[in-house]
Protein backbone atom coordinates (compact mmCIF):
# COMPACT_ATOMS: atom_id res chain seq x y z
CA UNK A 1 0.00 0.00 0.00
CA UNK A 2 1.33 3.37 -0.94
CA UNK A 3 2.08 6.17 1.81
CA UNK A 4 -0.63 9.04 1.71
CA UNK A 5 2.16 12.01 0.70
CA UNK A 6 3.37 9.25 -2.57
CA UNK A 7 3.46 11.22 -5.47
CA UNK A 8 2.56 7.95 -7.71
CA UNK A 9 -1.13 7.80 -5.61
CA UNK A 10 -2.14 10.98 -7.25
CA UNK A 11 -1.30 9.91 -10.76
CA UNK A 12 -3.84 8.39 -13.13
CA UNK A 13 -3.15 4.92 -14.38
CA UNK A 14 -1.23 4.14 -17.29
CA UNK A 15 -4.44 3.63 -19.58
CA UNK A 16 -6.44 6.87 -18.47
CA UNK A 17 -7.37 9.23 -20.71
CA UNK A 18 -7.21 13.02 -19.42
CA UNK A 19 -9.82 14.53 -22.19
CA UNK A 20 -12.76 14.58 -20.33
CA UNK A 21 -15.66 12.99 -22.34
CA UNK A 22 -17.23 16.11 -23.23
CA UNK A 23 -15.02 17.75 -24.61
CA UNK A 24 -14.52 18.67 -28.91
CA UNK A 25 -11.10 16.39 -28.57
CA UNK A 26 -12.03 13.40 -26.64
CA UNK A 27 -12.04 10.49 -29.08
CA UNK A 28 -9.59 12.18 -31.12
CA UNK A 29 -6.70 13.23 -28.74
CA UNK A 30 -5.73 11.65 -25.71
CA UNK A 31 -3.39 12.76 -22.95
CA UNK A 32 -1.34 10.38 -20.22
CA UNK A 33 0.83 11.83 -18.35
CA UNK A 34 2.74 8.10 -18.27
CA UNK A 35 2.73 8.20 -22.37
CA UNK A 36 5.46 10.26 -23.68
CA UNK A 37 5.56 12.74 -21.25
CA UNK A 38 2.06 13.47 -21.25
CA UNK A 39 2.17 15.01 -24.71
CA UNK A 40 -0.93 15.45 -26.41
CA UNK A 41 -1.62 12.25 -29.19
CA UNK A 42 -3.73 11.15 -32.17
CA UNK A 43 -5.93 8.84 -30.24
CA UNK A 44 -5.10 5.58 -30.40
CA UNK A 45 -1.36 6.41 -31.78
CA UNK A 46 2.04 7.46 -29.69
CA UNK A 47 1.65 10.44 -32.49
CA UNK A 48 2.36 13.44 -30.75
CA UNK A 49 -0.31 16.39 -32.08
CA UNK A 50 2.96 18.55 -32.31
CA UNK A 51 4.24 16.54 -35.20
CA UNK A 52 1.68 17.66 -37.18
CA UNK A 53 2.11 21.47 -36.65
CA UNK A 54 5.99 21.05 -36.85
CA UNK A 55 5.55 19.17 -40.33
CA UNK A 56 3.15 21.61 -41.49
CA UNK A 57 5.95 24.75 -40.56
CA UNK A 58 8.33 22.66 -41.90
CA UNK A 59 6.46 22.87 -45.75
CA UNK A 60 4.99 19.27 -46.04
CA UNK A 61 1.33 18.47 -46.79
CA UNK A 62 -1.25 17.28 -44.65
CA UNK A 63 -1.02 13.99 -47.21
CA UNK A 64 2.46 13.67 -46.52
CA UNK A 65 1.67 13.21 -42.66
CA UNK A 66 -0.83 11.30 -43.14
CA UNK A 67 2.05 8.90 -45.37
CA UNK A 68 4.59 9.03 -43.15
CA UNK A 69 2.44 8.36 -39.54
CA UNK A 70 0.32 4.60 -39.92
CA UNK A 71 -2.48 5.22 -37.76
CA UNK A 72 -3.17 8.86 -38.20
CA UNK A 73 -6.26 9.69 -40.99
CA UNK A 74 -7.34 12.68 -41.97
CA UNK A 75 -10.60 13.44 -39.96
CA UNK A 76 -8.75 13.19 -36.82
CA UNK A 77 -6.45 16.16 -38.61
CA UNK A 78 -9.13 18.50 -39.88
CA UNK A 79 -10.56 17.90 -35.85
CA UNK A 80 -7.59 19.36 -34.51
CA UNK A 81 -7.25 22.22 -37.15
CA UNK A 82 -10.64 23.01 -36.56
CA UNK A 83 -10.32 23.53 -32.77
CA UNK A 84 -7.21 25.61 -32.65
CA UNK A 85 -9.01 27.72 -35.38
CA UNK A 86 -11.95 27.77 -33.23
CA UNK A 87 -9.40 28.41 -30.13
CA UNK A 88 -7.34 31.48 -31.41
CA UNK A 89 -10.53 33.22 -33.23
CA UNK A 90 -12.04 32.83 -29.76
CA UNK A 91 -8.84 34.40 -27.96
CA UNK A 92 -8.38 37.22 -30.04
CA UNK A 93 -12.42 37.84 -29.87
CA UNK A 94 -12.35 37.78 -26.62
CA UNK A 95 -12.82 41.29 -24.60
CA UNK A 96 -10.65 42.26 -23.49
CA UNK A 97 -8.40 40.25 -26.05
CA UNK A 98 -7.14 37.39 -24.17
CA UNK A 99 -3.50 36.88 -23.23
CA UNK A 100 -1.50 35.09 -26.02
CA UNK A 101 1.04 33.20 -25.31
CA UNK A 102 4.73 34.04 -26.24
Amino acid sequence: MSAPDDPKQNRPPPSADLVPPDHPLHGVVWVNPERLGGAPCFHGTRVPVKNLYDYLRGGHSIEDFVDNFPGVTREPIDAVLEFADRQLTETLRADPPLPFPP
